[in-house]
């Protein structure tokens, strides 16, 4: 078949015929695409592109209240040789890892009665744990505060009963209180990506799984929580990652045991007006969190491959 049509009589121009004029509109499509994305791309690289570049610049940078200029590796340096960063960033990952591991444990089953078993509450049910989690952080805090405390709810009520004799101080300005603060706060950020993957899975593979003999606890671990596993990646990035740059929660209800690297990074570039160390620790952390995300996904991309072998 030509490719051109034939010419109008009176000596018109040529006109591409249909083939040609299809192979014209995927460039138009990638044109209008590309048009598409422009708007945020550039609000992308104007509002975190140069904002990030310029904390790497002044992370290596001499601090403000030195005499010398130019660059410098000692904000980095300093990081990994003082011991008492060394100490904090241990002591975040420790708070951080407990706090996400009891998010999961509490997740998984609340995601699961949502997804299978509350019928006609969940909707109720799932916009209760929505607006639960609209209430202002702060207000969080201090009411968790007036629970934990010496005088608050809990040791009240354990007096009361005759339970205890004294007030647990632990309960307050302790990772144990910094721990119950940051699992209340991130439950439904966890439980929402979990939820959703669930609803996706199909029924009838339980059913399948059980009519092949597999008990609940094993169609659990070989079925459903495979097929979830990318709804529990996301909620890992989603909470766990955050968790390190926390600093309201463990300022408020830590103390000395539940002090974490946030609080480091805050009061490095707040307090002492030390931009190059607060900085450097802060690229660390990113640096640290885009590696835990690969990881994460690469596991995650792994145990899907396998369940689909």
């Amino acid at each position: 078949m030509s490719s051109v049509a034939a010419a109008p009589q009176g000596g018109g121009r040529l006109r591409a015929s249909g083939p040609r004029r299809l192979l014209r509109r995927p460039h138009r499509r990638s044109v209008l695409a590309f048009g598409y994305m422009a708007v945020p791309l550039a609000l992308l690289l104007i509002f975190f592109l140069a904002p990030l570049i310029t904390l790497v610049d002044r992370s290596f940078r001499w601090e403000l209240i030195s005499e010398k200029t130019g660059f410098t590796f000692q904000n980095y340096s300093h990081i990994f040789s003082d011991h008492t960063y060394v100490h904090i960033f241990l002591q975040t990952v420790e708070i951080a890892a407990i706090a996400m591991g009891v998010e999961l444990l509490i997740a998984l089953p609340l995601a699961y009665v949502l997804a299978y078993r509350a019928r006609r509450w969940e909707i109720p049910l799932l916009l209760l744990l929505v607006l639960a989690d609209q209430l202002n952080p702060m207000v969080r805090i201090y009411a968790w505060r007036m629970l934990l405390g010496k005088e608050g709810l809990i040791n009240s009520t354990l007096m009361t009963l005759n339970v205890i004799h004294h007030p647990i101080s632990a309960l307050l300005f302790s990772r144990f209180s910094v721990i119950v603060v940051l699992v209340t706060g991130s439950m439904v950020y966890t439980a929402m990506p979990i939820y959703a993957s669930m609803k996706a899975v199909d029924r009838r593979l339980f059913e399948a799984a059980r009519d092949l003999g597999a008990s609940w606890p094993r169609t659990m671990r070989s079925v459903l929580l495979p097929l979830v596993a990318p709804g529990i990646f996301i909620s890992i990035v989603l909470v766990f990652i955050p968790f390190f740059t926390e600093f309201a929660t463990p300022g408020l209800v830590g103390g000395r045991s539940g002090y974490m690297i946030g609080n480091t990074i805050a009061e490095l570039i707040s307090a002492t007006g030390e931009f190059g160390g607060g900085t450097a620790m802060s690229i660390v952390l990113l640096m640290g969190a885009g590696v835990f995300s690969l990881l994460a996904f690469a596991l995650t991309r792994m145990k899907n491959l396998e369940t689909a072998a």
